[in-house]
């Protein structure tokens, strides 16, 4: 062999080699990790001999204690002689069989729920004498529920009645107070108007004020009024100023638009008629109103005091076939309304035209027409600066007195007869006692509900038996107080352990009074302090753990077995290997040798 085809030998082998060696070190590992296996199977089996469980204990008909499983089953399900517990989920729901639910749902009332577990013996003949006893008192109530059927609807008729006199009286009650509430409207105005109506009478005479000052034409005090009458029209400007701006100290300076529709400026001037105050009643009088905006002093409707009757020369002119002239609309009492009709002008626009004629127009016009413009402003249209007597208001008369008479209604209502209550005999009490507890449990609030207690009722020369009140069932379908339990819940032990320890449910117990006339109730309880509860060695637990371990054991002696044939193999293969990379490896030391004698 060369020296080359050694040299790749010698390495396969040493890769081989390596192989082995790190093969066997897997192998070895593997039977450590068998090792920890063992003991963990073997803490598991030494855990499990402390295991243990709870049996529930209960005594049958005659005495004999019994130990079953803990199962919802088990500790619900009705023993004569047996406690009776409850489990209720976290909302508070008992917790029930789908049998008893089915039977709750099917009952209207507590002795319809009752018969359902056999509870009314209809055989027995006291049940018989029982329902002849009804049926009479049935009877005698029919006739009594029919008297009074009558007498109500007798009552009725006689109360609907009063209801119809009694909406008839308040409507005339309600009539007469609108009545005297219109009266009282009208007693108020009537005293505002008659306030008025004084305030009226005991207003000033203001044409006297007037004529104190001025005078008349028969008799001019007023300087400037004599001197108007005799044609000076600037004294009779003065006159006007004090009647249209007259302030209470002083005229003033003011723009008006006359009849013509043109402007016309007062100058404020007063000459010889001084400042009298009391012009300014007369000032203000010019600028009143009534209630609906129209001046309350107007002129007399006489443009000629000359002549008998009101004379109207715009309608004189018209009816001639003329047009007025400006002076005529200016002078004249009255205003064209442009449709046929004609209306007073206001003292103060009067007066407003009369300055406006005497500042514009007093060259062209007459002396003597000058004069009677005057005479006919202040003798005639000023005397309306007086008010007609007002008229005193009419008092109003109340209403006449109301004389309805409240209806009464004095019947009194029948009182309807007392249906008689059919109470069922009870003979097995344990049996009615268990499930009215559960009835109230299922048909109230579960987390603290009461149940009545069955009383003994006693007559002579018959067997005592038992009786509870019947109640209507309260329980809608969307207001539940239990919750239906699986099947397979019910009967697994392992399951009610792990939720009573987890707090998944809790348990009550029924406890029954030591006073008769108080009722049952449901007491909370934790289930490690329930008397009827045992706890014992769970052989069934520790006979399983038993033979995981065996079997553990058994698995891991026949892999340990195996691991050993394994190493051995791969000891035997190494032990050749190496055999043959000694072999090899001493062929080529010689060869090596030899090659080097050669060539030294």
């Amino acid at each position: 062999m060369g020296l080359a085809a050694s040299q790749a030998r010698l390495l396969s082998l040493t890769t081989r080699i390596n192989n082995n060696e790190m093969e066997s070190l897997l192998v070895s590992n593997s039977k450590i990790r068998l090792a920890d296996k063992n003991s963990a199977a073997k803490q598991n089996y030494l855990a499990a001999l402390d295991a243990t469980k709870y049996e529930f204990i209960y005594y049958d008909s005659t005495g004999v204690q019994n130990n079953t499983a803990f199962t919802f089953n088990a500790v619900t399900q009705y023993q004569s002689m047996k406690n009776q517990y409850s489990f209720h989920n976290a909302a508070g729901q008992i917790l029930v069989s789908s049998s008893d639910a089915n039977k709750f749902e099917q009952s209207a009332n507590l002795y319809e729920f009752l018969d359902k577990y056999g509870l009314f013996d209809q055989s027995k003949e006291e049940f018989q004498e029982q329902l002849d006893e009804y049926n009479a008192q049935m009877d005698e109530y029919n006739k009594q529920k029919a008297e009074y059927d009558q007498k109500l609807a007798d009552y009725e008729k006689k109360y609907q009645d009063y209801v119809a006199d009694l909406e008839a009286y308040n409507k005339e009650l309600e009539a007469y107070n609108k009545e005297m509430q219109n009266y009282y409207a009208e007693l108020d105005q009537y005293n505002k108007d008659y306030q008025e109506y004084l305030d009226a009478l005991n207003k000033p005479d203001l044409y006297a004020k007037f004529s104190d000052i001025v005078g008349t034409s028969d008799n001019p005090t007023a300087f400037c009024y004599r001197m108007a009458l005799g044609g000076d029209s600037g004294c009779y400007m003065h006159l006007l100023n004090l009647i249209l701006d007259f302030n209470g100290s002083s005229p003033t300076r003011n723009t008006y638009t006359a009849s013509n529709g043109k402007q016309v400026t007062t100058n404020g001037a007063t000459g010889g008629m001084g400042t009298p105050a009391a012009m300014k009643d007369v000032s203000d009088a010019l600028n009143e109103t009534n209630a609906d905006g129209t001046p309350t002093r107007v002129c007399d409707g006489d443009d000629d005091l000359n002549t008998e009757g009101d004379q109207n020369m715009l309608a004189q002119a018209k009816a001639a076939g003329k047009t007025p002239t400006e002076l005529e609309v200016l002078m004249s009492d009255y205003v064209d309304n442009g449709d046929g009709t004609y209306s007073l002008k206001s003292l103060k626009q009067k007066a407003i035209d009369m300055y406006y004629i005497l500042q514009n127009m007093s060259g062209s016009v007459d002396a003597a027409d000058m004069k009677n413009m005057l005479i006919n402003f202040t003798d005639g249209d000023m005397q309306k600066l007086t008010l007609p007597e007002p008229t005193p208001p009419t008092l109003p008369n109340p209403p006449e007195a109301f004389t309805g008479v409240k209806p009464t209604f004095d019947e009194v209502a029948p009182n309807p007869p007392e249906m008689p209550e059919y109470t069922e005999k009870i003979y097995d009490k344990p049996l009615a006692q268990w499930y009215i507890n559960l009835w109230y449990a299922m048909d109230a609030d579960s987390i603290d509900p009461e149940s009545d207690t069955l009383y003994t009722v006693h007559k002579e020369d018959e067997k005592p038996y038992y009786t509870v009140p019947n109640v209507v069932k309260e329980t809608t379908d969307g207001n539940k107080f239990y919750e239906v339990i699986d099947e397979d819940k019910a009967n697994d032990e392992q399951w009610l352990n792990f939720a009573l320890n987890k707090g998944m449910i809790t348990m009550t117990q029924a406890v029954a009074p030591e006073d008769s006339e108080h009722e049952i109730t449901w007491n909370s309880i934790i289930h490690t302090n329930v008397s009827d509860l045992v706890e014992v060695e769970d052989t069934e637990k520790i006979a399983k753990a038993e033979a995981e371990y065996q079997k553990s054991v058994t698995e891991v002696q026949i892999e340990d077995k195996k691991f050993d044939i394994e190493l051995k193999k791969l000891d035997t293969e190494h032990n050749a290997l190496q055999q043959q990379f000694e072999a090899i490896k001493s062929v080529m030391d010689k060869n090596t040798e030899r090659t080097f004698k050669t060539f030294s």
